[in-house]
């Protein structure tokens, strides 16, 4: 899980809470929240601790809760799109969901929120966010393939 690979790779770098809450400027609580598993660190954070030690941001997710390759499976293949170019497009997709499928999208692919927790936020059943993520997804992939044509 990532809150005990977080944990086992701050104490690998010989770091304390306090002193990786200092790289990352955040509380040594967040850092804390982030290894018992009560939070999870946004992407960003995790970019930024995958810097830290020296791995990659899909180390730090291998196996948590299949969040790679749900997205993996939304990209063309071959390289179709340049990767700096995938924010901007990515942007431009969201704004074409509504408010509640954005956050739902957002809240899975952004804060790493598990489909329970969604579920949860939402008000709605776990097999209702579940159906609507891979929705979504089917929308990004023809949304990518479209742009990779242009």
């Amino acid at each position: 899980m990532l809150n005990e690979k977080l944990a086992r790779l701050r104490l690998e770098a010989g770091l304390t809470q306090e002193q990786l809450a200092g790289i990352m400027c955040v509380s040594r609580e967040l850092v804390s929240k982030w290894e018992r598993g009560s939070r999870k660190p946004d992407i960003n954070a995790l970019k930024r601790l995958a810097g830290t030690y020296g791995c990659g941001p899909e180390y730090l997710l291998e196996d948590e809760n299949g969040l790679l390759p749900e997205l993996e499976s939304c990209l063309p293949g071959n390289g179709a799109i340049a990767p700096e170019r995938l924010p901007g497009i990515l942007g431009l997709f969201l704004h074409t969901l509504s408010v509640r499928d954005r956050g739902v999208f957002v809240r899975r692919y952004y804060f790493l929120d598990t489909p329970a927790d969604i579920a949860a936020a939402f008000d709605v059943k776990e097999d209702y966010v579940r159906t609507l993520l891979s929705r979504t997804r089917k929308k990004l992939k023809k949304y990518l393939e479209e742009e990779a044509a242009k």
